[in-house]
């Protein structure tokens, strides 16, 4: 089997690596692989680099469940992937043959084997080439990035999520359907799920937000405030299209929320504070485009009510912008 994939993954843990505060100059000093080859989105890395990377992540981050986290920071990466491949389907099934064919063309570390159980399809991920404990935080992260974006695609939820562990608790935490302990990893989809169309009102949300979120994305660091930083580019990062909470945002630093809060406090800012100016941001833009609705707005920036979207609004323009 080849033993190349594609640059973007190497690149996309590298910058999650930086999210998480890790040092990027240093794991790259860890890799054969030179900076400047890896400018070509394009180009191609060795097995060997991205399993060292992973290694070395492991070792400096202090994270059992860097894969579990890296797959739900990887969900915003993957977005326009998913829009494009709904763009290409019909149906969930032939979404799925398409995704399969994207992981072997570009990521060939795993394979994606799907087989058909009375009323349940049954998705399980394997990796003959890694060895662990990279190879399951591999496949971790790959089952729960699938998992966040074959919700997106499906009309219901998927039903269950099977791991290779006695301990679940951080995934079931994190994780909306049933989680259970089983000898791979594995995905649990209701046929008839599978066999109806692609959700096109949540993808339609995709094609309007997903623009958003780059541009905010790209914005240059303040510098002056480098933890908040990283949390103002994790939480766009963790967005699904849905802002994520508190818990899903301190879960991705080695920390407790109260050294989480601190640290914060000490640069004169609070979760809250830039979950809320993320929010006015977007809305500046979906407001700019002129296209949607109070009641659109709301209801993409996750406001139950135009309501409350309005009374949240008149209290951003009150404020000077930061």
């Amino acid at each position: 089997m080849r033993k190349t994939l594609s640059n973007q993954h190497l690149i996309n843990l590298l910058d999650y690596a930086v999210c998480k505060g890790l040092d990027r100059r240093l794991l790259l000093s860890q890799l054969d692989v030179p900076e400047s080859d890896l400018m070509d989105e394009q180009g191609w890395v060795s097995l060997a680099d991205y399993t060292r990377l992973w290694e070395c992540m492991l070792n400096l981050g202090q994270d059992p469940f860097l894969g579990l986290h890296y797959g739900y920071y990887l969900n915003l990466r993957a977005l326009g992937l998913v829009y494009q491949i709904s763009l290409a389907a019909s149906s969930i099934e032939q979404a799925l043959g398409l995704l399969a064919d994207y992981l072997a063309n570009t990521f060939p570390v795993v394979n994606l084997v799907t087989t058909q159980y009375q009323d349940h399809l049954i998705i399980e991920l394997q990796s003959p080439q890694l060895q662990d404990p990279v190879k399951n935080q591999v496949l971790d992260s790959v089952l729960f990035l699938m998992y966040r974006e074959i919700g997106l695609m499906i009309e219901g939820d998927i039903a269950g999520v099977e791991l290779p562990y006695r301990q679940l608790e951080e995934y079931r935490r994190l994780c909306a359907s049933a989680v259970t302990p089983s000898d791979a990893h594995r995905l649990v989809v209701e046929l008839r799920l599978v066999a109806g169309p692609i959700n096109r009102r949540r993808l339609k949300n995709l094609d309007v937000l997903l623009p958003v979120f780059l541009k905010l994305l790209g914005q240059s660091p303040t510098r002056c405030s480098p933890f908040a930083d990283q949390v103002r580019t994790m939480i766009l990062n963790l967005c699904s299209p849905e802002l994520p909470c508190l818990d899903e945002v301190v879960s991705q630093f080695a920390m407790s929320h109260r050294t989480f809060q601190r640290k914060l406090t000490d640069e004169g800012t609070s979760f809250r504070s830039i979950a809320d100016d993320i929010k006015r941001q977007m809305a500046t833009h979906l407001e700019r485009g002129r296209t949607l609705g109070t009641q659109d707005i709301a209801y993409l920036l996750g406001y139950s009510a135009s309501s409350a979207y309005l009374h949240a609004a008149r209290k951003w323009r009150q404020q000077p912008t930061g």
